[in-house]
């Protein structure tokens, strides 16, 4: 049916529905995973975060414990996977600095970086291949994970709880848009990053309140939040290139650093321009704006 709650469903019905879907397609990514490609692992964590934002949203409804639990259950599980993802992010950061400093940077610099990501990666390909264990071991928790779906217990009328779990999210995306207008840190904008794609989750959830309203919110949700992800995976292949000091000549670290710094300031600007337009209203404002959207949704159970 989609990750979206539907009309024809009650709102508590609908949240157990799209928990458990996502479940079951995490198991499917991971049981039908390419291991020249492990875009299953891929797909799997998506999932993980999509579940997260769940919880977040209904977390007033059902409990402060059962959402701790949750998120714990499936952040873990993401642990377990997350090596591949993070190395694959370096190689395509370095695709980006090429694509747009290529002309003004020798290409061996960039093919020697990438080169050495990738010999790591195929480190990481062979150690996954000796624990394919991990892999069924995951899966194994995913399939007695959906009987935490079956028995969710999310209360009819929490139309204020599932508002606090949305302003909540907002009023810290609020503050950390405002910080990073700044001289942020890696970390507040990677915290920053985090409120955004829980804000982008749950409006494609709570699509159908307002669709053509909130589709044009979820798309730049999630421009915002693609935004955040490219510059953090910038900043990360600036800590990787420390690691690599013996391989790479200090010249070429330097150079590659202050690409990446200035398409890290690029992005920084064009998160801002997103911001000043998703964050234009404070968040009494939003919190007042949500309610009476979600009041007037014809669903039942909210």
């Amino acid at each position: 049916m989609g990750y979206y709650l539907d009309n024809q469903e009650s709102f508590p019905e609908g949240i157990r529905r799209i928990g458990l879907e996502l479940n079951n397609s995490a198991i499917d990514a991971l049981a039908h995973d390419d291991e020249a490609t492990h875009e299953g692992i891929h797909q799997a964590r998506r999932c993980f975060k999509r579940i997260r934002s769940l919880f977040e949203l209904v977390r007033d409804a059902v409990g402060k414990n059962t959402c701790a639990e949750g998120n714990d259950f499936y952040r873990g599980l993401a642990r377990q996977l997350e090596s591949l993802r993070d190395i694959s992010a370096l190689i395509g950061a370095v695709g980006i600095l090429q694509s747009h400093f290529g002309e003004l940077v020798r290409t061996e610099t960039f093919e020697k970086v990438a080169a050495l990501l990738e010999e790591e990666k195929a480190g990481i390909h062979q150690s996954m291949a000796g624990r394919s264990n991990d892999v069924e071991s995951v899966i194994q928790s995913l399939q007695e994970g959906r009987e935490r779906w079956l028995s969710l217990s999310v209360p009819d009328g929490c139309l204020d709880e599932v508002v606090r779990g949305l302003s909540r999210h907002y009023k810290g995306g609020y503050k950390l848009f405002h910080l990073a207008q700044g001289k942020p840190t890696v970390a507040e904008m990677h915290e920053w990053r985090k409120r955004v794609k829980h804000l982008w989750h749950m409006h494609e959830i709570l699509l159908h309140a307002w669709p053509r309203v909130f589709r044009a919110y979820v798309k730049y949700w999630k421009e915002l939040g693609d935004t955040l992800g490219s510059y953090h995976d910038l900043a990360m292949l600036q800590d990787k290139l420390g690691a690599y000091s013996e391989f790479l000549p200090e010249d070429s670290r330097r150079l590659l650093r202050a690409i990446s710094q200035e398409q890290m300031n690029g992005l920084q600007r064009h998160s801002i321009k997103l911001g000043r337009r998703l964050f234009a209203e404070q968040a009494d404002a939003f919190s007042q704006r949500m309610r009476h959207i979600l009041q007037a949704w014809n669903i039942q159970g909210l």
